[in-house]
């Protein structure tokens, strides 16, 4: 029997080390406002490394910090028997384990951001720890900074930005597959006493993928989602605490260090995408030479005779964008063929309809009845042939041809990772890099061209890999590292007098006195109590909800 657990019975362990220390006293430095940092990564991905090297670089701005671990308040949530059976299992069960059960908290109140109030839950008991000594436990606590790990579900993400507008930060890091495979497999049979990691593959690639996205579900479990919304990227392998360095002394301020040109590119990328009037997704893409100068840009767009595309007010005031004509064509489409299908599966007697059936409801009931979640991942679902906008990867290798330019030996910054059709075209281009933010399912790019290409194997220096015997290397398709697009112009931007005083000489900086570029000290309190109170709409964690979402 599935029950309700009162708010009050939420309760956050502080980490020992953090709960005896002292705020920073005034006297040591200036008040800082409160950050809630959120972490988001594919499972494998060490998260723990990520989590201890931000507490220790934090530290150098004078920010206690307070680990929020989700998986731990979801066992809060969970029956005895459940929090039982987890602590006990095989790291393959626990994980899988903990993903059923925060599907069903999602489930149960029909939100992806279900957690949410028992993360807001447990930030609010802990702030009111360190704030009972003052006796004022109604203001946020300077000088703090708590860090939510991890985020799996993009509404997450929204909900906690809505409602910590500048002060939230999230940050996303990441690991090739490989490598978080092997990290899987590692931990996986250790759990076993194993020594034998091979052994253990199938249970690691069906975790990663259960990761990326629950099948079937909106509301599910959605790494795959949640992941492209980051403030910033990192690469959690190797010696990635550099990067992270840079990141943080970024967004304190510092107001030396300028755009490296993965971000400039990708900045020039997601302003292209916004041109974009495409009813499915925005999309832009740069093409850049070896020496970081633009060759071409496009975006997902209607083509228009003459070359390129549509810019509203064009064209004598004629304007054929799919918005204007009133239709996706690639979903009008992918319905005809589906019905096509189901005719002819009827008429051959290998379907078996009702009398009261007609073959256009059926293909409707597949496409958006109550087994549309499960119909939306099959390829047939999925189809991308028919859609009459030029795709922005094509949009800009065509402009450049268009104007005589070659693109060969070039780089490709794309905000979402090219389709198997784009790819073929950078392929054929000679462009050699491809950088992308958000990840495209439907892509089948490696599947098809594996001799080709190189999904996310480039090494952390940016050194491609060639195979031996290779004319060429292979074109290296790789997830976009730094600071985001979204934060580029807030944490780029100097101000009047952020690097030289009125004589001439530059202006000093230290993390120690070193204020947020970007957060602010506005209050949100109010927001978290009435989040905080969907608490007890939740429902308690059993062992059948687990085995219904596993």
């Amino acid at each position: 029997m599935e029950e309700n657990l009162p708010a009050s019975e939420v309760v956050l362990e502080l980490e020992a080390d953090f709960a005896v220390a002292e705020p920073y006293p005034e006297s040591e430095g200036i008040l800082k406002p409160e950050l809630v940092f959120g972490l988001a990564a594919p499972v494998g991905t060490d998260l723990r490394a990520l989590r201890t090297a931000l507490q220790e670089r934090l530290d150098a701005f004078k920010y206690d910090c307070v680990h929020i671990r989700v998986s731990d308040l979801i066992k809060q949530y969970c029956e005895k028997d459940v929090r039982e059976q987890i602590e006990s299992a095989k790291e393959e069960e626990r994980i899988s384990l903990l993903m059923a059960a925060g599907d069903h908290l999602r489930d149960s109140v029909n939100r992806g951001d279900a957690l949410v109030p028992l993360i807001v839950t447990a930030i609010r008991a802990a702030r009111e720890k360190i704030k009972s000594k003052s006796g004022s436990t109604n203001i946020p606590a300077d000088n703090v900074c708590f860090i939510v790990d991890s985020l799996k579900h993009p509404h997450e993400v929204a909900t906690l930005r809505g409602m910590y507008g500048d002060n939230f930060v999230l940050i996303s890091g990441f690991a090739s597959k490989d490598h978080r495979k092997d990290r899987l497999c590692d931990a996986i049979a250790r759990s076993h006493l194993s020594t034998r990691n091979e052994d253990f593959a199938k249970q690691a690639e069906l975790l990663i993928a259960t990761d990326a996205k629950r099948s079937g579900s909106k509301i599910g479990q959605s790494l795959r989602d949640a992941f492209p919304l980051a403030d910033f990227f990192i690469r959690v392998s190797g010696d990635f605490t550099k990067s992270l360095d840079r990141f943080l002394d970024i967004y304190f301020g510092s107001p030396y260090l300028t755009p490296y040109p993965d971000e400039y590119f990708m900045f020039e990328a997601t302003a292209k995408a916004l041109r974009s009037s495409d009813l499915s997704r925005q999309v832009g893409a740069v093409v850049v030479d070896q020496s970081n100068h633009m060759l071409s840009a496009g975006c997902n767009e209607v083509p228009m005779a003459g070359g390129g595309s549509y810019w509203p007010g064009m064209n004598g005031g004629s304007d054929n964008r799919d918005f204007a004509k009133g239709r996706d064509f690639n979903a009008v489409k992918k319905f005809e063929i589906i019905n096509e299908l189901v005719s002819f599966l009827n008429t051959a007697g290998v379907l078996k309809l009702d009398d009261d059936i007609s073959e256009d409801d059926f293909s409707r009931a597949l496409l958006f009845g109550k087994h549309k979640g499960q119909f939306k991942d099959l390829r047939v679902s999925n189809l991308i042939e028919f859609g009459r906008v030029v795709h922005a990867e094509m949009n800009a290798i065509t402009e450049a041809a268009r104007r005589g330019v070659a693109v060969g030996g070039g780089i490709l910054y794309c905000t979402t990772f090219p389709c198997h059709m784009c790819a073929r075209h950078i392929i054929s281009s000679g462009i050699q890099r491809v950088v992308y933010i958000e990840p495209y399912p439907k892509s089948m790019t490696e599947e098809l061209f594996p001799e080709t290409v190189l999904v996310d194997r480039e090494t952390v220096s940016g050194d491609r890999t060639q195979r031996a015997g290779d004319a060429h290397p292979p074109v290296s398709f790789v997830p976009f590292e730094g600071v985001a697009p979204s934060l580029y112009t807030g944490l780029f931007r100097a101000g009047a007098d952020a690097r030289k005083n009125s004589q001439g000489y530059i202006v000093p900086w230290a993390r120690r006195e070193a204020m947020p570029k970007i957060a602010s000290r506005s209050t949100y309190l109010e927001l978290e109590q009435a989040v905080a109170t969907e608490v007890a709409n939740l429902k308690k964690v059993s062992k059948e909800a687990v085995q219904r979402h596993q």
